[in-house]
């Protein structure tokens, strides 16, 4: 979470002070919405609020006017009195699945009726693919106050989750229940078309001309608009040639194939007219890509009011990742909708070099290559009579080796293990993406012998980063073993 991680790294959680809680609204996605998408699913006891007020838009607000079958009406979730057991819970469906990066647990106007305490668990259930789930704890047991916000910050995690489970010890009300993080978008199989910039799918708003009337993320949201506010308006222009734009990064990279542009609820206040242009780049914000082009899908066209309008894309064969919505000359819109087909992201292919690698226990198993001049093997005779004759056997053997040509390995029998790896005297230079043991002068076979291993072979094809985390484990693995594995050099 950026600079909000600093004060309590070794904590899994920790609270928020004003700077960083603004921080955090303004950068995450509030996954648990009802405006997004978000439900909740069932409560342990509703008897004086329901549980869906937890997840309305906007703040709470106070009615003492009010009242229900049951008492005061609250614009929150509450339950009865002198509860038995420990907590009651509340089960809440993310509007998308995604990673967590804070809450706000907001008591407004439970005073003397708030929890003592509360707490947080999640779990991914993905349907077809993961049915099976088991609650983990998110945010600990904290303490709460009444009419308050309690904004806490969780550690950054790639932990993904789609549904939530709010405790509150032992009984009482909360208001809502804000939960910030990243979408991390489910996609279809492959060859689905989908709506490649809705919120659920990764889509984000990156920036627009003017948002006077309400905010240009909503044009993405995957629910439909309940009135004009609830969609993307801007200010009347006065400039003749006037357009603005609402520019989005789609969730995935795509061939797209239809836009609709939903004008509901809109009427006197539409735009006239709309076109669409796309580009690809690997930024979030094209402006800073001084490479950017953008494309025409689909040139000024009309728009009616109240009505979704549906324009099929010019057919480029090209993917995007950014899509641009010019509105002539102003106006509001409700929903945006960009369907196409996901391009799955390409897996740089390299050619690998061969090698095949043998496990030895010990430099006896090694063969030793043939050499022009024959060696009498040593007997024991011959190590008692004559020392002196020895040591000229070894000491030829040395300049051998020097030699290049010719290769004796002379040593006593043990169980130290070897390993002798390839040498060249002038390194060939590889790209990163290419690297592989190069191809040496040396007589000797490049083997590892740390411990017995079925023989591999790398193929053609792998990724680079694949390649390289094979030889970094190798090397690690040799490094980290015993000091009886030692580098030879010939």
């Amino acid at each position: 979470m950026g600079q909000v991680q600093s004060r309590q790294q070794d904590e899994s959680y920790f609270k928020l002070d004003a700077n960083d809680t603004d921080a955090v609204i303004k950068k995450y996605t509030e996954l648990a919405s009802s405006g997004n998408g978000g439900k909740v699913l069932e409560a342990s006891d509703e008897l004086f609020g329901e549980g869906f007020h937890l997840i309305k838009d906007g703040p709470a607000i106070e009615d003492k006017n009010r009242e229900s079958a049951n008492g005061f009406w609250k614009d929150g979730w509450e339950t009865r009195r002198h509860n038995k057991d420990t907590h009651h819970t509340a089960i809440i469906q993310l509007a998308t699945a995604g990673t967590i990066a804070g809450f706000d647990i907001d008591t407004s106007f439970f005073d003397g009726s708030h929890p003592s305490y509360a707490s947080v668990e999640g779990c991914l259930i993905v349907k077809g693919v993961k049915d099976s789930y088991e609650w983990k704890e998110i945010l600990p047991k904290v303490p709460l106050n009444g009419n308050s916000h309690h904004f806490y910050g969780i550690q950054a995690s790639d932990e993904v989750y789609t549904h939530l489970k709010l405790n509150m010890y032992p009984d009482g009300g909360i208001a809502r229940l804000r939960v910030y993080g990243n979408v991390s978008p489910i996609f279809p199989e492959e060859k689905s078309v989908f709506d490649l910039a809705s919120m659920s799918n990764g889509g984000r708003v990156i920036k627009t001309s003017d948002d006077r009337y309400g905010k240009p993320a909503n044009i993405i949201l995957p629910t439909s608009g309940v009135n004009t506010r609830d969609g993307w308006q801007t200010r009347r222009s006065r400039v003749k040639g006037h357009h603005d734009w609402v520019e989005i990064k789609l969730g995935a990279t795509g061939l797209l194939e239809s836009l609709e542009v939903d004008t509901t609820h809109f009427r006197g206040n539409n735009p006239d007219f709309i076109s669409l242009d796309a580009c690809h780049s690997e930024y979030n914000d094209v402006q800073y890509d001084p490479e950017v082009q953008w494309v025409s899908l689909l040139n000024k066209s009309e728009v009616h009011a109240d009505k979704k309008n549906v324009f099929d894309l010019e057919q480029t064969g090209d993917s995007y990742t950014h899509v641009r919505l010019n509105i002539f000359p102003d106006g509001g819109i409700s929903r945006l909708r960009v369907y196409g087909l996901r391009v799955p992201e390409a897996v740089e292919t390299v050619e690998v070099e061969l090698v095949e690698e043998k496990a030895v226990e010990t430099v006896d198993e090694l063969k030793v290559v043939e050499t022009s001049k024959t060696f009498a093997p040593l007997t024991k005779e011959a190590l008692s009579s004559s020392t002196e004759k020895t040591n000229e056997t070894l000491v030829e053997a040395e300049v051998d080796l020097k030699n290049g040509d010719k290769v004796i390995l002379t040593s006593e029998v043990s169980s130290v293990t070897t390993l002798i790896e390839e040498e060249t005297t002038e390194p060939v230079k590889k790209s990163p993406a290419k690297r592989g043991r190069p191809k040496g002068a040396a007589a000797a076979t490049a083997v590892l012998a740390a411990t017995k291993l079925a023989p591999k072979k790398k193929a053609k094809g792998r990724s680079a980063s694949v390649l390289d985390d094979e030889e970094t484990d190798a090397s690690e693995s040799v490094a980290s073993g015993s000091p009886r594995n030692k580098r030879v050099r010939e």
